[in-house]
């Protein structure tokens, strides 16, 4: 039986942000969901553009889409996650992530604990400089509309 061509992740139509302070890093937001606790958005990393140290508090689901997705988390060797890998955890996962050489697609289904989604953290990765909450996430959405 022969496989079925395969094809590219089309993204010409999502309508993407930059993430300020990051060349190279942008995101869309598909759904805020406050009753569920429910943050659900793509993000788009240049060919190894990396964000900043964050902990992600509640369970977290990621699908790669395209290209090259990697997971620098402290005291562990760099997790590799090229497109098609679903991955998830139960939240409480610090870590850094990027493109590969090839830059990623990622889709992300976070879900928030108490209201936060994830926390900022310094570059020592050693103490919150930020909570990124829901509500933040829903004011961004509601730009993202109305634009």
């Amino acid at each position: 039986m022969s496989r079925p061509s395969t094809f590219q992740f089309d993204d010409r139509t999502v309508q993407w942000r930059p993430f300020r302070g990051f060349e190279g890093l942008e995101y869309s937001l598909l759904n805020v969901d406050q009753k569920a606790n429910q943050v659900d958005m793509l993000m788009r990393f240049a060919p190894g553009q990396q964000c900043v140290p964050h902990c992600h508090v509640g369970p977290t689901k990621t699908l790669v889409l395209e290209g090259e997705h990697h997971i620098f988390a402290p005291g562990e060797p760099t997790s590799v996650r090229p497109a098609g890998t679903f991955s998830m955890n139960d939240g409480d996962e610090t870590h850094v992530e990027g493109g590969g050489p090839e830059g990623a697609i990622i889709l992300l289904m976070m879900t928030a604990v108490d209201g936060t989604v994830y926390d900022i953290l310094n570059e020592a990765q050693s103490e919150v400089v930020r909570k990124i909450s829901l509500d933040d996430f829903q004011r961004g959405y509601e730009k993202q509309q109305a634009s």
